[in-house]
């Protein structure tokens, strides 16, 4: 039998991981565990090889290969994030599959109303694995389905004490905010340019979106800021005295989740985001004068 896993980001990818590392990562006597997945968007480490041997990158004819052994009810189980405009080679591999089961894919459990998941149109009781950064947060539809805990996605780091930051800027001193870009941060933008909001004057250190249409932060970078491509994480816990400015992204969780005492953060959420997640920033804020909600 066969058992198909489908990841397209390091979230879908972290979650899928999880789950396997908890049925111990070997395979079922009888099973074969084959991992699909989107090599654009995400890098496979070593561990994840010796996890999933048999894997496939994502692409039309491979999907459609799949069909075969879901034709002829080979496929035991099909985990993926969601069937969010589906080609039809996944919507028929989803129908034939003996189970479905569904991973974690970020904002979504905090969402009254989820952007990539229907969930009618998922039998009541199909298996959610999620991660529990804030679950006191997630939203009501979450309770249709039958929930599997994976721990939070934003741990303690290996080193907190070694300094992931870059060199000073070129106008010396150090880094004072870091921007993680994402959907929000275009109104605060807006205001920085006029000099509204004096804080971001200060060496600005901007970490891109992943994807480049959920990209906000619209104001050239001056002489003294820097663009940054690596991982946010470290960064964020060794924020100590520093602004951090985030938008709507999974990001906001890191930085609530890590950022040490004494650092500030400025989250700035686009006006039609989900009242859920509007709620979670006012509770922190509430709870923590550190955090403050750009409005």
């Amino acid at each position: 039998m066969l058992r198909i896993t489908l990841v397209a980001n390091a979230i879908h990818l972290e979650a899928a991981r999880r789950l396997r590392q908890r049925e111990g990562g070997g395979a079922r006597a009888g099973w074969r565990d084959l991992l699909v997945h989107e090599p654009r968007r995400l890098v496979l480490s070593a561990a994840d090889r010796r996890l999933w041997p048999l894997r496939l990158a994502v692409h039309p004819l491979g999907m459609a290969a799949l069909l075969v052994p879901a034709l002829l009810g080979l496929v035991a189980e099909l985990r993926l994030p969601h069937l969010h405009r589906a080609g039809r080679a996944l919507g028929l591999l989803a129908r034939r599959a003996g189970r479905l089961t569904l991973l974690d894919d970020g904002l979504d459990q905090y969402r009254l109303l989820p952007r990539a998941l229907d969930p009618q149109a998922f039998a009541e009781g199909t298996a959610l694995w999620l991660f529990s950064d804030a679950a006191a947060f997630r939203a009501p539809w979450c309770g249709r389905f039958r929930v599997g805990e994976l721990g939070p996605l934003y741990g303690p780091l290996a080193d907190p004490s070694a300094d992931p930051w870059p060199a000073a800027p070129a106008s010396g001193g150090r880094w004072e905010v870091l921007v993680l870009d994402a959907p929000g941060l275009e109104r605060l933008a807006e205001a920085a340019g006029r000099g509204l909001v004096p804080a971001l004057a200060g060496p600005r250190l901007v970490v891109p979106h992943p994807v480049e249409a959920k990209r906000a932060w619209r104001l050239p970078l001056r002489t003294q800021d820097r663009p940054w491509r690596g991982a946010p994480e470290p960064l964020l816990a060794a924020s100590a005295d520093r602004l951090v400015v985030v938008g709507e992204s999974m990001t906001l969780l890191a930085a609530l989740a890590l950022r040490p005492l004494g650092s500030r953060l400025l989250v700035a959420l686009p006006p039609q985001a989900d009242g859920q997640l509007w709620r979670l920033v006012r509770a922190r804020a509430e709870q923590d004068s550190g955090v403050q909600l750009f409005a």
